[in-house]
């Protein structure tokens, strides 16, 4: 006789006969009585030690109390005067400070051409009010003067400008 076994005397592929179940068995569904039994004991120690907790006499934690009103927003207070001075500064201020803070705006180093990219973005994308000619002009003037392009840092890469 050979030594092949079952599977292979029978020409049935190897591994085939091992997804075959008992009668009356589902396949897919082989949870072991173990697998059962352990959960069915972690959720009764679980009841136990809820049991002991509530009977071992101490107390709940008492409610937190909440302050009678909440503390309210105070913004950090900006004023034009705090950057640099230039015709269509007001302006410029009250313009971007509508929508976010200044301090943004003055992190940027931009060209003419890039804050007029900005500014027509912000209108387009998040529906800013868009700035008359003369105001358009006064705004953008500033912001070329005040806040020019600047140099990119010798071999240190790209800076976040919010931690300068």
């Amino acid at each position: 006789m050979s030594r092949l076994g079952a599977s292979a005397r029978s020409g049935t592929p190897r591994g085939a006969r091992a997804g075959r179940t008992r009668a009356g068995a589902v396949p897919g569904r082989r949870v072991g009585a173990t697998a059962v039994a352990l959960w069915l004991l972690a959720g009764a120690g679980l009841g136990l030690t809820g049991a002991a907790a509530q009977t071992s006499g101490t107390a709940p934690p008492a409610p937190r109390e909440l302050p009678a009103e909440p503390p309210t927003f105070t913004p950090s207070e900006e004023t034009p005067e705090q950057f640099p001075p230039g015709e269509g500064r007001d302006d410029t201020f009250a313009s971007c400070t509508g929508c976010h803070n200044f301090k943004l705006v003055a992190a940027q180093g931009m060209s003419r051409r890039q804050w007029e990219g900005s500014l027509d973005w912000m209108v387009r994308r998040h529906g800013m009010p868009e700035l008359s000619g003369a105001e358009r002009e006064r705004v953008l003037s500033y912001l070329e003067g005040a806040f020019p392009p600047r140099a990119p840092a010798a071999q240190r890469g790209w800076q976040n400008p919010f931690l300068r």
